[in-house]
């Protein structure tokens, strides 16, 4: 073990990190684990981050847990401090706090793996700490963010010429898709291109009774989640799939499409990109929901489900506009 051992502070990120990386397994087998490849590149760039930070401390490895504690509550608090003065949101300090758990974990499961005589890293109590702190000293969100949803999604969708990226985002501002779910997935190496699989049928929708189509997408941490969209834009997909087999398209030239879309309609803010729709995807469901007499729990967790995220609080951050 100690031969094996890297000497140098970032291959021993690289080395441990990866005992939390479980894209594509159930949360049942690793309910702890990184099921999302994007979530994981994330988390795993501010283990380096921190690592660069501890590197003038006199640290040579990361398993000296002991020492990493102290490190650890040392960088939260100069992170903490960084973002106050840039004003920069709550919920992006909460992706470092949630970077550092997984960082912990993946150390622990390093040790457990190889039966080594060391005491497990435990800083629950520290990342407590300064997630009461942030939230006296941040803002919830930025104000780019409340703005991230397009004031005339189908008015863009109209000046999309391309019919591959025009019926992407026809998906994804009626069903909530992210952009992975429609055939575009942002990391180049990850190909999840939609196939007549995602075909479920046309059934009546749960909110509102009429006619819509089910397509099923396989997103982040590899949830596979149905979506309802109009039996038009079904119909086109449908279409679409038996002429060409797939759906898939070149991220960059995807988002870049929707920018020049946005452009030309005079809707263009940096930051919106694809995700834009998804977030008047929410907005709208959401609002559709409590018309038809849900209630906001209900009406939130519906609109949860459909854009696939774990957690309400991040549909939250997609209704509040």
């Amino acid at each position: 073990m100690q031969k094996r051992w890297p000497h140098s502070m970032h291959s021993q990120v690289e080395a441990v990190f990866h005992a939390a990386r479980s894209i594509g397994a159930k949360k049942a087998n690793d309910p702890l684990g990184v099921r999302s490849f994007g979530t994981w590149k994330v988390y795993r760039s501010e283990a380096h981050g921190f690592v660069r930070f501890v590197a003038g401390r006199g640290i040579t490895s990361i398993l000296d847990t002991t020492i990493m504690r102290d490190a650890m509550a040392a960088y939260l608090a100069a992170k903490l401090g960084e973002y106050a003065a840039r004003r920069r949101s709550r919920q992006t300090f909460e992706t470092v706090l949630a970077a550092i758990s997984k960082f912990e974990y993946a150390i622990n499961r390093y040790i457990t793996r190889h039966s080594l005589d060391l005491h497990p890293l435990a800083t629950e109590d520290i990342r407590g700490q300064f997630g009461r702190e942030s939230r006296k000293l941040l803002p919830k969100s930025s104000r780019q963010f409340d703005q991230r949803a397009y004031p005339a999604p189908i008015q863009l969708i109209a000046a999309i010429t391309d019919p591959t990226y025009q019926l992407q985002a026809s998906l994804q501002y009626e069903g909530g898709l992210r952009a992975e779910g429609v055939g575009a997935p942002s990391h180049r190496r990850l190909k999840n291109p939609l196939t007549a699989q995602a075909l479920l049928g046309v059934v009546s929708d749960p909110v509102t009774g009429s006619s819509t189509g089910v397509v099923a997408a396989r997103e982040k941490g590899g949830k596979v989640t149905a979506h309802y969209v109009s039996v038009e834009t079904y119909r086109r997909l449908e279409r679409y799939l038996q002429r060409y087999g797939v759906l898939a398209s070149d991220y960059p030239g995807y988002v870049e499409a929707i920018n020049a879309a946005a452009r030309a309609t005079g809707q263009y803010a940096a930051g919106r990109g694809s995700h834009g729709l998804k977030h008047n995807f929410a907005q709208e469901r959401y609002l559709e929901c409590v018309f038809r007499g849900l209630s906001h729990e209900e009406a939130l967790q519906q609109t949860s489900l459909e854009t696939s995220h774990f957690r309400l609080r991040e549909t939250l951050t997609y209704t509040r506009g």
